[in-house]
């Protein structure tokens, strides 16, 4: 959680620079912090961090994207694909030494 709280400080700092006042206020950070919140924390973190090291030049809501798109992957990869129609075709049996042999006579 102290990492999560380091990388929000370091993150705000850099997201007020895409502000020609140089300020954020603390009710849209609140705003913003509070649509993090159906995030898992790593995912949070790895978003801030890649949105400071990319693209900070980029207002807040680019990193709402980012973490949007970090949470399906990691739930995807939670999942097994059952079914797949392609498995369930019969392997061919080929002897590949015949077919070279074939191949270099032609």
């Amino acid at each position: 959680m102290e990492k999560l709280q380091e990388k929000k400080a370091e993150y705000w700092k850099i997201i007020s620079r895409t502000r020609k006042s140089g300020r954020i206020a603390e009710s849209v950070k609140r705003r913003i912090e509070g649509t993090w919140e159906r995030f898992d924390d790593d995912v949070v973190i790895e978003a801030l961090q890649i949105h400071m090291s990319r693209y900070q030049m980029y207002r807040e809501t680019y990193t709402v994207g980012i973490m949007r798109n970090l949470q399906k992957r990691k739930d995807m990869a939670g999942r097994i694909k059952t079914d797949n129609p392609f498995n369930r075709m019969e392997q061919a049996d080929y002897d590949f030494e015949q077919l070279e042999k074939e191949l270099l006579a032609n």
